[in-house]
């Protein structure tokens, strides 16, 4: 699958270069920093994305592309954060990690022809869908993880030592 083909890639090949520069000037105990109980700190969004990749997005897709309209099973990322999955990292190992299952996905979607991303399955909670539907869910789900860390590195990084200013910025991390 090419770039006119699929613009969504972009965006897939760009992430990891956004997510390296976003984090470069965070300290091991910031990437650690979660914002609240329940909520992901920088290491734990960056382990997702890792988990993700695989069994979220590249799996999903192997299976549709191999098998005849597939049942593909809900991911709960809730579920996998409570289980430890996500952290227990260094963020240069996060980091790598899944830059490497990144390239790996990039590698498989390069051997996709373009007439093969109406192929259908079931998914186990939203009901039918097609690799299409996944492909352009792939790059959305990135931009919001981007977003997400960007919020942690503002909140962590910045906004305690704005001072006076912190009256005119509202965070959600």
């Amino acid at each position: 699958m090419t770039e006119s083909e699929f613009p969504g890639i972009l965006q897939l090949r760009a992430t990891p270069g956004i997510l390296r520069s976003l984090t470069a000037a965070l300290t091991g105990d910031e990437a650690a920093w979660k914002p609240a109980s329940g909520r992901w700190s920088v290491l734990e969004a960056l382990g997702h994305l890792r988990h993700v990749e695989l069994g979220g997005f590249r799996g999903r897709l192997e299976r549709i592309f191999a098998e005849d309209n597939p049942t593909l099973p809900p991911y709960d990322p809730d579920e996998f954060a409570a289980a430890g999955l996500y952290g227990g990292r260094t963020l240069a190992s996060a980091l790598d990690e899944f830059e490497a299952e990144r390239a790996r996905s990039l590698a498989f979607l390069e051997t996709v022809p373009a007439e093969r991303i109406n192929r259908s399955a079931a998914h186990g909670e939203l009901g039918p869908i097609t690799a299409s539907n996944l492909l352009h869910e792939w790059p959305l789900h990135d931009l919001g993880h981007v977003r997400q860390v960007a919020e942690l590195v503002r909140a962590v990084k910045y906004y305690p030592h704005i001072g006076a200013w912190q009256k005119f910025y509202t965070l959600n991390p």
